[in-house]
């Protein structure tokens, strides 16, 4: 009977000194424009799932007191590494967007990432006014990397850009006022906030020829202020625009709109 008893004992102290190595964390993982972030991989760095975000973006997972780091993964944002201090337990994390920049040199993409970086503690901040957060404090350390691709590869980017460039100049040279163009969008329903579809550009990066939605219209103004290949063009078919509600640029879209558009950034399809 003693001998149950302390083979009883020693199993139970045994599951409490382990559960007594683990420590549980909670938090919340938001984008730059605070939308909450669903089903986003959580890992260790050794790239060891540890759980995902709620619809929410909240989350709740258990971590062995030795583990000090965490990696937040999510399509269409910048992986996140953060390093946990010894008394963080609530861990509240802006992500960076996994901005495309079209035509720049890669030294001035970091220049513009870390003005983004910059600014995550002043996100963090509004999100505790917002009631996204509940801690002003951030009690884990996060550091920024430079995307700094071998010399090869920064040169074949290089180059790509600046044919990419000629050939977009070229194009906007040999438009004239009366063409028809072709605009693709990707759409957003309740990006806004209402039951409406918003309607975004694609980047000039993009070498897809089939979208969701199309806008045909006719070239009213071009120009190159302010360093862009700037049309304004007047809507006259959207037919192909697959979404219900449209609204671009904050108006229902309707035909006879006169719409700006900058093409040094954004793709534009020549109509055939």
């Amino acid at each position: 009977m003693k001998i149950t008893t302390i083979l009883i004992l020693t199993v139970l102290l045994s599951s409490l000194n382990l559960n007594g190595q683990n420590r549980i964390i909670i938090g919340r993982v938001i984008s730059e424009d605070f939308e909450p972030l669903p089903r986003l991989d959580i890992e260790n760095s050794n790239n060891e799932f540890l759980g995902k975000t709620d619809m929410d973006g909240r989350f709740k997972i258990s971590i062995p007191q030795e583990t000090d780091s965490l990696l937040f993964r999510y399509i269409g944002m910048e992986w996140t590494d953060i390093k946990l201090n010894q008394d963080c337990d609530t861990v509240e994390v802006v992500v960076m967007y996994d901005v495309i920049y079209n035509f720049i040199t890669l030294k001035k993409v970091d220049r513009l990432r870390k003005k983004r970086f910059d600014n995550l503690t002043n996100l963090h901040s509004d999100a505790v006014k917002n009631g996204l957060f509940k801690n002003n404090n951030i009690c884990y350390e996060r550091v920024f990397k430079e995307y700094n691709p071998p010399k090869p590869v920064r040169d074949s980017i290089n180059k790509e850009n600046k044919l990419k460039r000629k050939q977009i100049k070229d194009t906007f040279n040999g438009l004239a006022v009366g063409d028809t163009i072709i605009i693709p969008y990707s759409g957003d329903w309740r990006y806004d906030g209402t039951d409406r579809t918003t309607l975004h550009s694609y980047s000039n990066g993009v070498n897809s020829d089939s979208f969701n939605c199309v806008i045909k219209g006719i070239i009213t103004e071009k120009n190159c202020r302010k360093g862009g290949y700037n049309l304004v063009y007047r809507v006259i078919d959207f037919k192909d625009c697959h979404y219900q509600n449209i609204v671009l640029d904050g108006q229902e879209l309707k035909g006879g709109e006169l719409i700006e558009y900058n093409m040094r950034y954004f793709k534009i399809l020549i109509n055939k």
